[in-house]
């Protein structure tokens, strides 16, 4: 049932807790400033502004008001934003929409725009020479995840349809890869694709999986660990005498059944979640895998600490070339390297850094993050 709601008294009240935490703040010796630019004359604009001011000055935070010329270029706009974001008494920057036609408001207020002021701000007197190409980089480029170490290849599956088994498939390296029936596919010339699959393992990436001494050999044991759609196990699944196969998405699990079952003799699936105990949902290393193994890659979301913990027997029984993602968490990076160095491990990282901007803790560190820690006795 619809609940109807009175929105001037809702307003009154948050009004009101934050009147109340503005002074409270006042006490700690903290005063509030928000910066309020608009370009242009709008009319709605200008009331909008006003009463912006107007609620600043009643819960008791300061006000600055930048009334620009319609004519006020995108260049002379960031150049605003990017001064008031430098300056200490200015907590909050507002930009009323919309701009005139020739501002890009996704530049202006847009998410990425305000990070990328944020780490070319922390890391300007860097002397790191990686974090410095980052930064000439984002000057004339948006930030992604990625950025200049990746370039788009625009190498494109086409999606066929399995009839028998009801789901979708490409081919990958002359082998079909299966999907989901209700993955969501781009689409190209009105036709289902799948687009770039292998362009986080460029040469250049800081996510590659194979790099140096870290490579399969002919007849090495796997273990992927977080295999999603499969593409990197299918990849040497022919080279591999076994291959360990952990994905927990039930969504996947009928996918790679499909896709690996011409190598069902060579493969062991474990649909259970990755960690350091073993539980009726969880289990870890040390209890799915019997015997060797020779080659470890973990990409599973955060997760690689507590997993590389369940990994100890495993690890210290076997020489094993290690691949594990680093970028999930702040931190991880060094945590894993102790774990791994702890169990007899040299340990290395990828180069180029990962804008991993998704992660929770992301805006509280501003941290550039390795994406893989090698490691190899």
């Amino acid at each position: 049932m619809a609940q109807l709601i009175d929105g001037k008294k809702i307003s009154a009240q948050i009004k009101e807790e934050l009147k109340e935490q503005t002074a409270q703040l006042k006490e700690a010796g903290i005063e509030g400033t928000l910066a309020v630019i608009q370009v242009g004359d709008d009319a709605a604009s200008s009331v909008y502004v006003r009463n912006k001011k107007k609620a600043c000055e009643y819960i008791g935070i300061h006000s600055k008001s930048y009334e620009l010329p319609s004519e006020t270029t995108q260049k002379e706009l960031l150049k605003l934003i990017e001064d008031l974001n430098a300056d200490d008494s200015v907590n909050g920057i507002l930009v009323q929409l919309p701009v005139p036609a020739h501002i890009d408001e996704k530049k202006i207020g847009g998410l990425s725009h305000l990070i990328k002021l944020l780490l070319m701000e922390k890391y300007k007197d860097t002397e790191d020479v990686e974090v410095q190409e980052l930064l000439r980089y984002w000057g004339s480029h948006e930030i992604s995840v990625f950025n200049h170490y990746i370039k788009s290849e625009q190498e494109q599956h086409m999606v066929y349809w399995d009839y028998v088994d009801n789901m979708p498939y490409i081919m990958f390296e002359d082998k079909k890869m299966y999907f989901p029936f209700d993955y969501k596919f781009q689409i190209r010339d009105g036709k289902k694709v799948v687009i770039d699959i292998l362009e986080e393992q460029q040469e250049a990436s800081p996510h590659l999986y194979i790099k140096d001494d870290i490579t399969i050999e002919q007849g090495d044991v796997i273990a992927d660990v977080g295999v999603q759609e499969g593409n990197f196990s299918l990849r040497y699944i022919e080279k591999a005498s076994k291959i360990y196969l952990f994905e927990p998405d039930e969504r996947w699990r009928r996918p790679l059944l499909k896709t690996f079952e011409k190598f069902k003799d060579k493969v062991v699936f474990c649909n259970k979640i990755i960690g350091r105990s073993n539980g009726l949902q969880c289990t870890n290393l040390d209890t799915v895998i019997k015997g060797r193994l020779d080659f470890l890659k973990m990409d599973i979301e955060g997760a690689e600490v507590e997993a590389l913990f369940g990994a100890r027997k495993t690890l210290n029984e076997n020489s094993v070339k290690c691949s594990v993602c680093s970028y999930h968490n702040s931190g991880d990076e060094m945590a894993i390297r102790s774990i791994l160095q702890s169990y007899g491990y040299q340990t290395t990282h990828s180069n180029g850094y990962m804008l991993y901007y998704f992660s929770r803790d992301f805006y509280s560190t501003l941290d550039l993050r390795r994406g893989i820690v090698y490691a190899r006795k």
